[in-house]
């Protein structure tokens, strides 16, 4: 079986191909993987160290609103994508094709499709948000299946041939990660303080670690809690880490960047977090109770809908950024630890809402698409 897989840019495609891949190796060893990416985006950082998967950068722009000239460039880029997908395809030969969303994802799924009558090759996207993304909307009347996360966006996808609910994929890790002192030993953190994770996804959040700053003398005054801070490419670590001890603060902890992932959820006792798809999708499928704060710059506002889904369902808080940044994030983080009752009401809800099973869901759609392929 010879598979696929284009998108990434960011965490959020990217992280559901790799939880893909990564069970496509375990339970296929003899499958060709293949990934189709860019050279900036967090998979030419993360695929090297897999070397059973064949990574392909090409040249790739999204399109901007209100922005004519870059949308020209980004056209002509296109063309040149287009050019190396097909080099792509000829010398990959794949059965089938994956797009995970973004720009990156297009060109590929697109030969595939319209190449599909002259080489047994099957097309599938898979929409993390709640709200699809342009690439996924404009690609869904071409492939031969549409996977989605939230049975609401089924609604969106109305020329798409087959429509699957799977939920949104994420890595083995998040499920097998447990509590123990060598793992707050990892990460500096005490075991006799409740821990709260924040993080704003794979570039991390300016607004979110500006909030941890402000709040810093409340969080210092609280010695019952922690906070392991993540701050992603959105300041320097090392003079975050300074304003701290100069400050006195012993109980927050810096990280740029955490590899596993699924270890600091693992030890996390609330989760401050923005609301992208794979972020929830973690968040779910671990059972933790959440203050979210969506960012309001996402494409089509799709973080605050990802956002409402679990909120109609009492599984986490939403918070506005302006909110944490003018009443402090402190204040909100005692409020939600104190409530132990409502505390674990929405880790209850957050659970149930979790798709623990995503992976083997879509892993069989792609099973079944690989054998019409062979067929």
């Amino acid at each position: 079986m010879r598979i696929l897989i284009a998108g990434g840019g960011t965490g959020g495609h990217f992280y559901p191909a790799l939880a893909v891949m990564e069970e496509l190796s375990r339970r296929k060893s003899k499958a060709k993987l293949a990934y189709i990416g860019t050279r900036r985006g967090i998979e030419a950082r993360i695929l090297p160290s897999y070397p059973q998967i064949h990574f392909y950068p090409i040249h790739a722009h999204g399109l901007q609103r209100g922005h004519p000239l870059q949308n020209l460039y980004a056209l002509l880029v296109l063309i040149v994508a287009l050019l190396e997908s097909l080099a792509i395809l000829l010398d990959f030969r794949p059965q089938v094709i994956i797009g995970m969303g973004g720009y990156v994802s297009f060109p590929a799924v697109l030969l595939g499709s319209l190449l599909k009558k002259v080489f047994p090759v099957r097309t599938v996207i898979h929409e993390q948000n709640a709200v699809a993304g342009l690439t996924n909307r404009l690609l869904s009347p071409f492939v031969d299946k549409v996977l989605v996360s939230y049975p609401q966006t089924t609604r969106i996808f109305t020329w798409a041939r087959r429509t699957v609910v799977t939920g949104n994929p994420i890595r083995k890790e998040f499920l097998l990660a447990k509590r123990s002192e060598a793992l707050y030993h990892k990460f500096d953190l005490d075991s006799q303080r409740r821990t709260v994770l924040v993080f704003g996804g794979s570039h991390g959040s300016a607004a979110l670690t500006t909030a941890v700053l402000r709040a810093k003398a409340l969080i210092a005054q609280n010695r019952g809690i922690q906070v392991l801070l993540v701050t992603g490419n959105t300041g320097e670590e090392q003079a975050i880490r300074n304003e701290l001890l100069q400050a006195g603060v012993e109980n927050v902890v810096v990280r740029r960047y955490i590899d596993r992932m699924g270890e600091a959820f693992a030890l996390a006792d609330l989760i401050v977090s923005r609301a992208g798809a794979t972020t929830l999708a973690e968040i779910t499928s671990c059972g933790k109770p959440a203050l979210l704060i969506p960012w309001g710059g996402a494409a089509n506002g799709h973080q605050w809908k990802n956002a409402r889904v679990l909120e109609e369902e009492e599984a986490c808080t939403l918070a506005k950024e302006k909110e944490i940044l003018e009443q402090g994030l402190a204040k909100l983080i005692e409020q939600m630890l104190s409530d132990k009752e409502r505390l674990t009401r929405l880790a209850k809800n957050s659970l149930r809402l979790g798709q623990q099973q995503a992976t083997a869901s879509i892993l069989s759609e792609i099973t079944a698409l690989a054998r019409e392929a062979r067929t």
